[in-house]
């Protein structure tokens, strides 16, 4: 491939795998043409050269715009036209953001979205499909006018009212490597906009598909969601809660059973026929026809762990999923492979704390640019992880043992001068040590020190132990 003029000298060609920055480059000129944001001349600050600007203010969250632009004049400066580079004002770059829009920022996800991860890669896969996690955060937003009138106002927990508004973003992130695979957001509150109707938008879009495994919490276990994900081929297994109605309609020789997860418009319209023909006398009986619905098999487990020194602690697991088959996908190595879905915890950290910054609110006063601002922050994340992943495949590793920070520390170092040294070697200098099992179980204790105090007797190496539970059987579905 010819070189780039746009490319600084000596820059690091190895950000993305399977990309050199020239093609990363040819990509942003792809999605602003392809949007329409292509200027007629070439002037101080292109549309690509706001792409760059952009994700600099991601990876740089915590500078003004004036510093981010010095920052990243080595990238800057080649893409300016002939009159040639000097520093734009804060002004001049606030308004070059609001000309480019939000478009080709969704677009470039869209062409860098991926699990970054085959059934090849270390802890990516089980039962031949690529493992994926499905969940939900928040972000914050400055307060102001037109932000409250687009996200909401800020969450008010008991009777303090919240500080800032707040975005909802759901994300796919591959297990493996967390490479994100696809991402919706929209307010915090309104009709269409939890994390199950987002968790939809994602599976309407069609980047899931079969050879996955989407993994995912209670909070995602209902028909609709289930239903959306398994219309794209995947398969799914996602905690059930205790009280979902799950009724036993045959017995595994794992433990496990099968079910059906019912249709609840379907299984609602069957209850109010039969209540009416009773009301009425009728003389037709109950209508004791199948609910249609989503043949799942359950997994009951207790998970016992055990810490140096503590005394065991048990919890039940209540788990569906449509691998149906209990010789691909035995009981146990079902309620193992559900533990992967604390990746996606992981990448929510790395998209809020290493990345945009502890505790940081999104910059953009306007919903324009926070809509502007989320895209290109999820385009800085996933070409880290894509740094990552290249990383581990070259010498071999489990991306786990590649630092997320390390990783993000050599980009910024490479955005920033023309005569750094490779990404992935300056990853690979810095091995995180195998990953070991460990319990850090979650705690919603309001203070600080009693937080700290509490999670004292809860780290360490533990001992984990899987005891599945087999239900009696039955043969009742749901209704009538």
């Amino acid at each position: 491939m010819t070189a780039n003029p746009a490319m600084p000298a000596g820059a690091d060609a190895s950000l993305v795998p399977g990309f050199d920055v020239c093609v990363l480059l040819g990509l942003m000129e792809e999605a602003v043409g392809q949007c329409g944001r292509r200027e007629r001349r070439r002037r101080l600050l292109p549309a690509v050269a706001v792409m760059v600007f952009v994700l600099g203010l991601c990876l740089f969250s915590g500078e003004g715009y004036g510093e981010v632009a010095r920052k990243l004049t080595g990238w800057l400066a080649p893409l300016a036209g002939r009159a040639g580079w000097h520093l734009p004002g804060t002004s001049a770059l606030a308004k070059a953001r609001a000309r480019l829009g939000a478009a080709p920022f969704e677009l470039l996800f869209a062409k860098l979205a991926g699990p970054l991860a085959g059934p090849g890669v270390p802890g990516a896969a089980a039962f031949g499909r690529v493992l994926v996690a499905l969940d939900g955060t928040r972000l914050d937003v400055p307060f102001t006018p037109a932000n409250v009138a687009a996200f909401g106002p800020p969450p008010s927990p008991g009777r303090l009212a919240g500080g800032f508004p707040q975005v909802r973003l759901v994300t796919v992130a591959g297990c493996g490597t967390r490479g994100i695979a696809d991402a919706a957001f929209g307010p915090r509150t309104g009709k269409g906009n939890s994390e199950q109707d987002l968790a939809r938008v994602i599976a309407a879009r069609g980047r899931l598909g079969p050879g996955m495994l989407v993994i995912a919490d209670r909070n995602f276990c209902g028909h609709p969601v289930v239903w959306a994900l398994r219309a794209t081929g995947a398969d799914v297994l996602i905690r059930a809660k205790s009280s979902q109605r799950l009724p036993v309609t045959g017995a595994v020789p794992d433990g496990s059973y099968r079910s059906l997860l019912a249709d609840p418009a379907a299984a609602k319209a069957r209850h109010t026929r039969n209540a009416m023909r009773r009301a009425r006398g009728s003389k037709l009986g109950p209508d004791n026809r199948p609910v249609p619905g989503i043949p799942v098999r359950v997994i009951e487990a207790d998970i016992t762990i055990t810490a140096a020194g503590q005394a065991p602690r048990t919890e039940r697991f209540r788990l569906i999923t449509t691998l149906l088959d209990p010789a691909e996908a035995p009981a146990t190595q079902i309620a193992a492979a559900y533990a992967q879905r604390w990746e996606i915890e992981t990448s929510y950290r790395e998209i809020k704390v290493f990345t945009r910054g502890p505790g940081r609110v999104l910059r953009s006063c306007r919903p324009a640019g926070i809509t502007q601002e989320i895209w290109a922050l999820l385009c800085a994340c996933q070409l880290t992880h894509a740094a990552r992943t290249q990383a581990a495949a070259v010498a071999g590793h489990d991306p786990d043992r590649i630092s997320y920070t390390v990783t993000l520390r050599a980009i910024r170092r490479a955005l920033t001068t023309t005569t750094t040294g490779s990404v992935t070697a300056e990853a690979l200098s810095s091995l995180l040590p195998p990953r070991r099992r460990r319990s850090y179980p979650r705690l919603t204790l309001g203070r600080t020190a009693t937080r700290r105090a509490a999670r004292a007797g809860l780290t360490g190496t533990i001992t984990c132990t899987t005891t599945i539970t087999a239900p009696t059987p039955a043969t009742d579905l749901p209704g009538p």
